[in-house]
């Protein structure tokens, strides 16, 4: 399994995690994609659940926002919140995000001093401060439901919550090193045990049970405050960061600490082994947006399967299909080959059935004999009687000139 821990965009690069077209170097779009690559976490069955929720807490779209002109007449007369400008043209980020800041610059008027508006600036109504010093900004979640709830699951940016009995785990990792997979599932956790968070690449609901995949980073809240009956992102994200200190497994075998299973801690990610697609669809920009969430502003990281070469941390690739590498192996080994041998048996064939004759002509070797027979015959003429007169007469005209 790989999970991404930056996402770059060069302009002009050595490398590039996809690119459109493989006769040509990768240049303009440029994605480079660092992961971690790891070994699978834990697949846990949750039975006799109840309380089902799960709230989804997707990803800041700037691009969706409205943009305001302060050039134009007084359409900036009226701002409030923080916003980030470029030559008077703003966006609300405020409107997607909680932003903790501490206006420290400047203040400009929006709409007499319009194109003074570059960077970030809190403003309100048409009096705007400018930010100079870092300040991070939280996403707007819906209610996280905590009243009567003791398991707690994140995948990628939505939150499920659950009342249930008590889990079992379906395999047991071992470290860096291949994991077992378990013919008897074995109990870790039941609500004796309070409330659990995990971090699960897929979460399926089934009836009264919760059947995951990939469960890694396993806490137990023990006593520490949930606020009720619910709570936004921000303060879970929080809670959740305190409860690392209280592992489900400390021993590391059943919803293990992501770090105990790293194999790399940083690689190159590839699309593929070549690193590039021939499709010309814009399939690179679909990969970027699939595999290129690198967990800026308290998002998700992107978690996906991924190929990893045994003592070479450089690269790792996101698709790589074995039957197709063996199907286009023989391919290209018997293809040639098969080329190679008519090709060959073509000519044999020739040279032993065709000569040269002394007049530069090419003949069939086998049939040689016969055409020279019909030749010979064809220079033949049959002696009959008066041709033998004609020639006694012939002598006798030339004795008498003599």
């Amino acid at each position: 399994m790989c999970q991404t821990i930056n996402t770059t965009l060069a302009n002009n690069c050595g490398w590039a995690s996809c690119g459109e077209w493989c006769l040509t170097r990768t240049t303009g779009f440029c994605p480079q994609i660092h992961a971690t690559v790891r070994r699978n976490g834990t697949d846990i069955v949750f039975e006799n659940c109840t309380n089902f929720s799960s709230i989804s807490c997707p990803q800041v779209n700037v691009a969706s926002l409205k943009k305001y002109n302060c050039n134009n007449g007084s359409e900036c007369s009226v701002l409030s919140g923080v916003f980030n400008c470029s030559l008077g043209h703003c966006v609300n980020i405020s409107e997607l995000m909680l932003c903790h800041h501490k206006p420290d610059g400047i203040v400009v008027d929006s709409e007499k001093d319009n194109m003074k508006l570059n960077g970030f600036f809190s403003c309100q109504n048409s009096r705007c401060t400018k930010i100079k010093s870092r300040f991070n900004c939280d996403r707007y979640c819906p209610n996280i439901a905590t009243s009567d709830v003791n398991v707690f699951l994140m995948q990628d940016d939505d939150v499920i919550t659950a009342k249930c009995e008590r889990g079992l785990a379906l395999n047991k990792a071992n470290g860096n090193l291949l994991g077992v997979r378990l013919t008897t599932p074995e109990e870790f956790w039941d609500d004796r045990n309070g409330s659990i968070i995990a971090s699960c690449l897929v979460v399926n609901k089934e009836a009264n049970e919760v059947r995951t995949q990939d469960c890694v980073n396993g806490t137990l809240l023990k006593e520490i405050p949930v606020p009720e009956p619910s709570i936004n992102f921000t303060s879970f994200l929080n809670i959740y960061e305190k409860s690392l200190q209280y592992p489900v497994d400390p021993t590391n075998v059943y919803v293990p600490e992501q770090r105990s299973l790293t194999i790399y801690n940083s690689s190159r990610l590839y699309i593929n082994y070549e690193g590039c697609v021939n499709t010309l669809k814009g399939e690179c920009k679909d990969f970027l947006a699939t595999h290129g969430r690198d967990g800026d502003n308290q998002t998700a990281q992107s978690r996906y399967p991924c190929y990893y070469i045994k003592n070479n941390s450089l690269l790792v690739v996101a698709r790589f299909d074995l039957n197709k590498t063996r199907r286009e192996l023989l391919i290209a080994i018997i293809v040639p080959s098969g080329s190679f041998v008519i090709s060959l048996t073509t000519l044999v064939i020739i040279t032993r059935s065709v000569q040269v004759g002394d007049d530069a002509k090419m003949r069939c070797r086998y049939c040689v004999d016969k055409q020279e027979v019909e030749g010979e015959d064809e220079g033949l003429i049959e002696a009959t009687p008066s041709s033998s007169q004609g020639q006694a007469n012939e002598n006798e005209i030339k004795s008498m000139a003599l």
